[in-house]
C-alpha cells in the first residue's frame, strides 16, 4: 500500500495565492477599458495605461496591421498584443500597443508631444465605432 502524504497548510494557501493572482492578472488585461473624462479618454489594459486628449490628437488612422517593433515590455498571447513598444527603424520609443485581435484592423492614434498608439478592440465593429468618435472628437477640436 503507498502511503499518501498531506500536503502542509502553507503551501496550499501559497497555492490558492498564485491561482487568484493569475486569474486577476488575466481580467485586467483580457480586453481593453475605456473610461471618459473631460476633454479625453482614458484607455487601459492591466498595468498599461494611456490618456487620449480630443486636443491633442493630430492624426487618427486605420492600418490593416502593426509595424514590426522591438517590445520593451509587455505580451503576446494567440491574436492579442499589448505593451510597450520601440520602433528599431525610426528610433521612437515608447509605443503603445492594446491590440485585443491581430487580424483586424488598428486605429493608430498620434498625438503632439506623445508616442503613437495602436488600438482594436475583439469586436471589429467597435473599433469602428471609436474611431469614427475619435475621428468627430478631433474635428471639433480642430475648429475651435
Amino acid at each position: 500500500m503507498i502511503a499518501v502524504k498531506k500536503r502542509h497548510w502553507l503551501w496550499n494557501l501559497v497555492i490558492g495565492f498564485t491561482v487568484l493572482v493569475c486569474l486577476g492578472a488575466f481580467v485586467l488585461h483580457y480586453k481593453n477599458w475605456i473610461k471618459e473624462e473631460e476633454g479625453g479618454v482614458v484607455l487601459f489594459s492591466g498595468f498599461y495605461v494611456s490618456e487620449i486628449r480630443y486636443g491633442a490628437l493630430e492624426s487618427l488612422q486605420m492600418v490593416p496591421r502593426i509595424p514590426e517593433m522591438e517590445r520593451k515590455s509587455g505580451f503576446s498571447v494567440w491574436g492579442v498584443e499589448k505593451g510597450i513598444f520601440r520602433d528599431t527603424l525610426s528610433g521612437v520609443e515608447g509605443i503603445r500597443v492594446y491590440v485585443d485581435e491581430l487580424k483586424y484592423p488598428k486605429i493608430l492614434i498620434e498625438q503632439k508631444e506623445y508616442p503613437p498608439i495602436y488600438l482594436n478592440f475583439k469586436d471589429s465593429l467597435r473599433t469602428a465605432v471609436f474611431f469614427e468618435r475619435l475621428k468627430g472628437k478631433m474635428d471639433e477640436s480642430s475648429e475651435d
